[in-house]
Protein backbone atom coordinates (compact mmCIF):
# COMPACT_ATOMS: atom_id res chain seq x y z
CA UNK A 1 0.00 0.00 0.00
CA UNK A 2 2.87 2.34 0.88
CA UNK A 3 4.59 1.54 -2.41
CA UNK A 4 1.36 2.20 -4.29
CA UNK A 5 0.92 5.52 -2.46
CA UNK A 6 4.47 6.60 -3.22
CA UNK A 7 4.14 5.75 -6.89
CA UNK A 8 0.82 7.60 -6.98
CA UNK A 9 2.39 10.74 -5.50
CA UNK A 10 5.37 10.53 -7.88
CA UNK A 11 3.05 10.07 -10.86
CA UNK A 12 0.85 13.02 -9.94
CA UNK A 13 3.85 15.24 -9.25
CA UNK A 14 5.36 14.22 -12.61
CA UNK A 15 2.07 15.16 -14.31
CA UNK A 16 2.20 18.68 -12.92
CA UNK A 17 5.91 19.12 -13.68
CA UNK A 18 5.52 17.92 -17.29
CA UNK A 19 2.45 20.12 -17.72
CA UNK A 20 4.45 23.16 -16.56
CA UNK A 21 7.46 22.16 -18.71
CA UNK A 22 5.40 21.78 -21.88
CA UNK A 23 3.50 24.99 -21.22
CA UNK A 24 6.74 26.89 -20.66
CA UNK A 25 8.32 25.62 -23.89
CA UNK A 26 5.26 26.34 -26.02
CA UNK A 27 4.89 29.77 -24.43
CA UNK A 28 8.50 30.57 -25.31
CA UNK A 29 7.89 29.70 -28.97
CA UNK A 30 4.74 31.79 -29.03
CA UNK A 31 6.28 34.85 -27.40
CA UNK A 32 9.47 34.59 -29.45
CA UNK A 33 7.77 34.19 -32.83
CA UNK A 34 4.27 35.58 -32.39
CA UNK A 35 4.78 38.89 -30.59
CA UNK A 36 4.18 39.95 -27.02
CA UNK A 37 0.41 39.41 -27.27
CA UNK A 38 1.08 35.70 -26.86
CA UNK A 39 1.85 36.32 -23.19
CA UNK A 40 -1.85 35.65 -22.63
CA UNK A 41 -1.14 31.95 -23.13
CA UNK A 42 0.86 31.97 -19.88
CA UNK A 43 -2.37 32.80 -18.04
CA UNK A 44 -4.15 29.85 -19.69
CA UNK A 45 -1.32 27.53 -18.63
CA UNK A 46 -1.66 28.70 -15.02
CA UNK A 47 -5.42 28.07 -15.18
CA UNK A 48 -4.89 24.54 -16.49
CA UNK A 49 -2.32 23.69 -13.81
CA UNK A 50 -4.75 24.95 -11.15
CA UNK A 51 -7.54 22.80 -12.64
CA UNK A 52 -5.32 19.70 -12.67
CA UNK A 53 -4.34 20.19 -9.03
CA UNK A 54 -7.99 20.83 -8.10
CA UNK A 55 -9.18 17.70 -9.92
CA UNK A 56 -6.50 15.59 -8.22
CA UNK A 57 -7.57 16.80 -4.77
CA UNK A 58 -11.27 16.38 -5.58
CA UNK A 59 -10.77 12.82 -6.86
CA UNK A 60 -8.70 11.86 -3.81
CA UNK A 61 -11.24 13.39 -1.44
CA UNK A 62 -14.15 11.52 -3.05
CA UNK A 63 -12.20 8.27 -3.02
CA UNK A 64 -11.16 8.56 0.63
CA UNK A 65 -14.71 9.50 1.61
CA UNK A 66 -16.03 6.35 -0.05
CA UNK A 67 -13.47 4.14 1.67
CA UNK A 68 -14.31 5.70 5.05
CA UNK A 69 -17.98 4.89 4.52
CA UNK A 70 -17.12 1.28 3.74
CA UNK A 71 -14.85 1.05 6.82
CA UNK A 72 -17.51 2.60 9.04
CA UNK A 73 -20.03 -0.03 8.00
CA UNK A 74 -17.60 -2.88 8.58
CA UNK A 75 -16.57 -1.48 11.95
CA UNK A 76 -20.18 -1.68 13.11
CA UNK A 77 -20.65 -5.35 12.23
CA UNK A 78 -19.46 -6.53 15.67
CA UNK A 79 -20.18 -3.34 17.59
CA UNK A 80 -16.51 -2.60 18.24
CA UNK A 81 -14.25 -0.22 16.31
CA UNK A 82 -11.33 -2.03 14.76
CA UNK A 83 -8.80 -1.48 12.01
CA UNK A 84 -9.75 -3.16 8.77
CA UNK A 85 -7.96 -3.23 5.48
CA UNK A 86 -10.77 -2.10 3.22
CA UNK A 87 -11.01 -3.10 -0.39
CA UNK A 88 -11.86 -0.30 -2.78
CA UNK A 89 -14.08 -2.66 -4.80
CA UNK A 90 -12.50 -1.36 -7.97
CA UNK A 91 -13.43 2.25 -7.37
CA UNK A 92 -10.57 4.68 -7.76
CA UNK A 93 -9.79 8.25 -8.76
CA UNK A 94 -9.88 7.81 -12.54
CA UNK A 95 -13.55 8.81 -12.62
CA UNK A 96 -12.77 12.53 -12.58
CA UNK A 97 -9.58 12.86 -14.62
CA UNK A 98 -11.47 13.48 -17.87
CA UNK A 99 -12.15 16.99 -16.51
CA UNK A 100 -8.41 17.68 -16.25
CA UNK A 101 -7.71 16.34 -19.74
CA UNK A 102 -10.55 18.28 -21.36
CA UNK A 103 -9.44 21.52 -19.71
CA UNK A 104 -5.83 20.95 -20.77
CA UNK A 105 -6.70 20.33 -24.41
CA UNK A 106 -9.40 22.97 -24.80
CA UNK A 107 -7.80 25.83 -22.87
CA UNK A 108 -4.13 25.55 -23.75
CA UNK A 109 -2.89 22.71 -25.98
CA UNK A 110 -5.13 23.05 -29.04
CA UNK A 111 -5.03 26.89 -29.21
CA UNK A 112 -1.25 26.90 -28.88
CA UNK A 113 -0.72 24.13 -31.44
CA UNK A 114 -3.08 25.82 -33.90
CA UNK A 115 -1.26 29.16 -33.63
CA UNK A 116 2.22 27.64 -33.86
CA UNK A 117 1.57 25.46 -36.89
CA UNK A 118 -0.61 27.98 -38.67
CA UNK A 119 1.72 30.97 -38.17
CA UNK A 120 5.39 30.07 -37.90
CA UNK A 121 6.22 26.36 -37.57
CA UNK A 122 7.86 26.39 -41.03
CA UNK A 123 10.21 29.20 -39.91
CA UNK A 124 11.80 27.42 -36.95
CA UNK A 125 14.72 25.84 -38.78
CA UNK A 126 17.00 23.11 -37.43
CA UNK A 127 18.45 24.88 -34.39
CA UNK A 128 19.43 22.45 -31.63
CA UNK A 129 17.68 24.56 -29.00
CA UNK A 130 14.17 25.86 -29.60
CA UNK A 131 14.09 24.68 -33.20
CA UNK A 132 11.82 22.12 -34.81
CA UNK A 133 13.16 19.18 -32.80
CA UNK A 134 12.62 20.89 -29.47
CA UNK A 135 9.02 21.59 -30.44
CA UNK A 136 8.49 17.94 -31.40
CA UNK A 137 9.86 16.82 -28.04
CA UNK A 138 7.58 19.30 -26.26
CA UNK A 139 4.54 17.92 -28.09
CA UNK A 140 5.58 14.37 -27.23
CA UNK A 141 4.94 15.30 -23.59
CA UNK A 142 1.20 15.06 -24.40
CA UNK A 143 1.04 11.22 -24.68
CA UNK A 144 3.34 11.00 -21.65
CA UNK A 145 0.88 13.15 -19.72
CA UNK A 146 -1.99 10.87 -20.69
CA UNK A 147 -0.18 7.75 -19.49
CA UNK A 148 0.85 9.36 -16.21
CA UNK A 149 -2.63 10.78 -15.65
CA UNK A 150 -4.27 7.38 -16.04
CA UNK A 151 -1.70 5.30 -14.16
CA UNK A 152 -1.48 7.66 -11.18
CA UNK A 153 -5.26 7.63 -10.66
CA UNK A 154 -6.36 4.01 -11.10
CA UNK A 155 -6.04 1.25 -8.51
CA UNK A 156 -6.64 -1.79 -10.69
CA UNK A 157 -4.88 -4.91 -9.48
CA UNK A 158 -2.15 -6.43 -11.61
CA UNK A 159 -3.39 -9.23 -13.93
CA UNK A 160 -7.02 -8.24 -13.34
CA UNK A 161 -9.37 -7.78 -16.29
CA UNK A 162 -9.70 -4.09 -15.54
CA UNK A 163 -5.92 -3.60 -15.47
CA UNK A 164 -5.61 -5.38 -18.83
CA UNK A 165 -8.29 -3.16 -20.33
CA UNK A 166 -6.71 0.00 -18.93
CA UNK A 167 -3.31 -0.97 -20.34
CA UNK A 168 -4.82 -1.80 -23.73
CA UNK A 169 -6.81 1.42 -23.97
CA UNK A 170 -3.92 3.56 -22.72
CA UNK A 171 -1.54 2.06 -25.28
CA UNK A 172 -4.00 2.68 -28.12
CA UNK A 173 -4.67 6.29 -27.11
CA UNK A 174 -0.94 6.98 -26.70
CA UNK A 175 -0.25 5.66 -30.19
CA UNK A 176 -3.04 7.83 -31.62
CA UNK A 177 -1.61 10.92 -29.93
CA UNK A 178 1.81 10.18 -31.43
CA UNK A 179 0.06 9.76 -34.78
CA UNK A 180 -1.24 13.34 -34.55
CA UNK A 181 2.19 14.68 -33.66
CA UNK A 182 3.71 12.80 -36.59
CA UNK A 183 1.24 14.25 -39.14
CA UNK A 184 2.02 17.79 -37.96
CA UNK A 185 5.67 17.30 -38.95
CA UNK A 186 4.91 18.01 -42.61
CA UNK A 187 4.04 21.61 -41.64
CA UNK A 188 7.65 22.25 -40.62
CA UNK A 189 8.54 22.39 -44.32
CA UNK A 190 8.40 25.85 -45.88
CA UNK A 191 6.70 26.73 -49.16
CA UNK A 192 9.98 26.37 -51.08
CA UNK A 193 10.16 22.68 -50.14
CA UNK A 194 6.49 21.81 -50.46
CA UNK A 195 3.67 24.13 -51.49
CA UNK A 196 0.65 22.73 -49.68
CA UNK A 197 -2.75 24.28 -50.36
CA UNK A 198 -4.27 26.13 -47.43
CA UNK A 199 -7.14 23.67 -47.26
CA UNK A 200 -4.80 20.72 -46.77
CA UNK A 201 -2.80 22.57 -44.11
CA UNK A 202 -6.01 23.40 -42.25
CA UNK A 203 -7.17 19.79 -42.49
CA UNK A 204 -3.89 18.53 -41.01
CA UNK A 205 -4.11 20.94 -38.07
CA UNK A 206 -7.83 20.32 -37.56
CA UNK A 207 -7.68 16.51 -37.45
CA UNK A 208 -4.55 16.55 -35.29
CA UNK A 209 -6.31 18.84 -32.80
CA UNK A 210 -9.51 16.77 -32.86
CA UNK A 211 -7.40 13.77 -31.92
CA UNK A 212 -6.13 15.62 -28.86
CA UNK A 213 -9.75 15.84 -27.64
CA UNK A 214 -10.67 12.18 -28.16
CA UNK A 215 -8.81 10.77 -25.12
CA UNK A 216 -11.64 12.37 -23.13
CA UNK A 217 -13.87 9.56 -24.44
CA UNK A 218 -11.29 6.99 -23.38
CA UNK A 219 -11.16 8.44 -19.86
CA UNK A 220 -14.97 8.42 -19.66
CA UNK A 221 -14.97 4.77 -20.70
CA UNK A 222 -12.30 3.86 -18.15
CA UNK A 223 -14.36 5.47 -15.39
CA UNK A 224 -17.06 2.84 -15.92
CA UNK A 225 -14.85 -0.25 -16.21
CA UNK A 226 -15.33 -1.33 -12.58
CA UNK A 227 -16.55 -4.67 -11.22
CA UNK A 228 -17.81 -5.76 -14.62
CA UNK A 229 -19.63 -2.48 -15.28
CA UNK A 230 -19.00 -1.00 -18.73
CA UNK A 231 -20.33 1.75 -20.94
CA UNK A 232 -23.32 0.99 -23.14
CA UNK A 233 -22.95 -0.54 -26.58
CA UNK A 234 -23.93 2.80 -28.14
CA UNK A 235 -21.13 4.58 -26.30
CA UNK A 236 -18.59 1.96 -27.39
CA UNK A 237 -19.78 2.16 -31.01
CA UNK A 238 -19.51 5.98 -30.97
CA UNK A 239 -16.02 5.65 -29.48
CA UNK A 240 -14.87 3.28 -32.23
CA UNK A 241 -16.49 5.31 -35.02
CA UNK A 242 -14.83 8.47 -33.69
CA UNK A 243 -11.38 6.94 -33.88
CA UNK A 244 -12.05 5.53 -37.35
CA UNK A 245 -13.48 8.61 -39.04
CA UNK A 246 -11.85 11.40 -37.02
CA UNK A 247 -8.35 9.94 -36.69
CA UNK A 248 -7.31 6.93 -38.73
CA UNK A 249 -9.20 7.40 -42.00
CA UNK A 250 -8.52 11.15 -42.42
CA UNK A 251 -4.87 10.90 -41.36
CA UNK A 252 -4.38 7.88 -43.60
CA UNK A 253 -5.94 9.73 -46.55
CA UNK A 254 -3.79 12.81 -45.89
CA UNK A 255 -0.65 10.65 -45.85
CA UNK A 256 -1.71 9.02 -49.12
CA UNK A 257 -2.20 12.46 -50.70
CA UNK A 258 1.21 13.64 -49.49
CA UNK A 259 2.77 10.48 -50.92
CA UNK A 260 1.04 10.45 -54.31
CA UNK A 261 0.63 14.17 -55.06
CA UNK A 262 3.60 15.75 -53.28
CA UNK A 263 6.21 12.98 -53.45
CA UNK A 264 6.72 12.91 -49.69
CA UNK A 265 8.11 9.90 -47.87
CA UNK A 266 5.24 7.85 -46.54
CA UNK A 267 5.10 7.56 -42.75
CA UNK A 268 4.98 4.17 -41.07
CA UNK A 269 1.88 5.47 -39.29
CA UNK A 270 -0.10 4.86 -42.48
CA UNK A 271 0.13 1.17 -41.59
CA UNK A 272 -1.11 1.97 -38.11
CA UNK A 273 -4.07 3.89 -39.61
CA UNK A 274 -5.12 0.83 -41.62
CA UNK A 275 -4.63 -1.67 -38.81
CA UNK A 276 -6.34 0.50 -36.19
CA UNK A 277 -9.35 1.10 -38.45
CA UNK A 278 -9.75 -2.68 -38.85
CA UNK A 279 -9.48 -3.24 -35.08
CA UNK A 280 -12.12 -0.61 -34.34
CA UNK A 281 -14.42 -2.21 -36.92
CA UNK A 282 -14.07 -5.53 -35.09
CA UNK A 283 -14.88 -3.70 -31.84
CA UNK A 284 -18.07 -2.32 -33.42
CA UNK A 285 -19.03 -5.84 -34.51
CA UNK A 286 -18.37 -7.16 -30.99
CA UNK A 287 -20.45 -4.36 -29.46
CA UNK A 288 -23.41 -5.38 -31.62
CA UNK A 289 -23.01 -9.15 -31.22
CA UNK A 290 -23.25 -11.68 -28.37
CA UNK A 291 -20.67 -9.76 -26.31
CA UNK A 292 -22.89 -6.69 -26.29
CA UNK A 293 -23.11 -5.07 -22.79
CA UNK A 294 -26.32 -5.95 -20.95
CA UNK A 295 -28.53 -3.56 -18.99
CA UNK A 296 -29.32 -4.23 -15.34
CA UNK A 297 -33.05 -3.48 -14.93
CA UNK A 298 -32.59 -2.48 -11.28
CA UNK A 299 -29.75 0.07 -11.35
CA UNK A 300 -29.92 0.70 -15.14
CA UNK A 301 -26.15 0.37 -15.55
CA UNK A 302 -24.50 -1.72 -18.26
CA UNK A 303 -22.38 -4.79 -17.53
CA UNK A 304 -20.27 -7.28 -19.45
CA UNK A 305 -22.18 -10.49 -20.27
CA UNK A 306 -20.00 -12.57 -17.92
CA UNK A 307 -20.66 -10.17 -15.02
CA UNK A 308 -24.34 -9.33 -15.37
CA UNK A 309 -25.68 -12.38 -13.46
CA UNK A 310 -23.45 -11.80 -10.45
CA UNK A 311 -24.35 -8.12 -10.41
CA UNK A 312 -28.08 -8.85 -10.53
CA UNK A 313 -27.72 -10.96 -7.39
CA UNK A 314 -25.90 -8.09 -5.64
CA UNK A 315 -28.39 -5.54 -6.92
CA UNK A 316 -31.35 -7.60 -5.68
CA UNK A 317 -30.00 -7.56 -2.12
CA UNK A 318 -29.59 -3.81 -1.90
CA UNK A 319 -32.02 -2.44 0.69
CA UNK A 320 -33.91 0.64 -0.41
CA UNK A 321 -32.50 3.74 1.26
CA UNK A 322 -29.27 2.05 2.35
CA UNK A 323 -25.86 3.28 1.12
CA UNK A 324 -24.78 1.03 -1.69
CA UNK A 325 -21.06 0.64 -1.23
CA UNK A 326 -20.92 -1.98 -3.95
CA UNK A 327 -21.62 0.51 -6.71
CA UNK A 328 -18.34 1.93 -7.99
CA UNK A 329 -17.53 5.61 -7.95
CA UNK A 330 -18.28 6.67 -11.50
CA UNK A 331 -17.73 9.89 -13.34
CA UNK A 332 -20.05 12.90 -12.90
CA UNK A 333 -21.43 12.28 -16.38
CA UNK A 334 -22.46 8.68 -15.73
CA UNK A 335 -25.80 9.58 -14.13
CA UNK A 336 -28.35 10.57 -16.70
CA UNK A 337 -25.80 10.60 -19.52
CA UNK A 338 -25.47 6.84 -20.02
CA UNK A 339 -26.56 5.92 -23.52
CA UNK A 340 -29.12 3.18 -23.78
Amino acid sequence: MECRLNLEIVGKAACILLLILQGGILDFYLVEHHAIKSLGFIATDIIVVAIWIGVMFMAKRKFISKLKNVRRKKDKTDGRPRHIEVESNGADEVAFVFIAWLAYVAITLVPEVAVIFKRFADQLGDAKIFGQNSLKVALCITPMLFLLLVNSHHDAKRYSKRRSYIDKLSAGVTLDLLDSIDILEILFMDDMEIDLPVGLENAIIAFACINFFLPTLALLELSAIVKGQVRSANFQIIYSISYIFLVNVPLGVIRAILWTHYNQDVSVFIGKNIIASAIYMFDIYASCGPERPELCPTCENHFAPDSIDGHKVECAHVVLGEDDDGIPMTSPLSVGAEMA
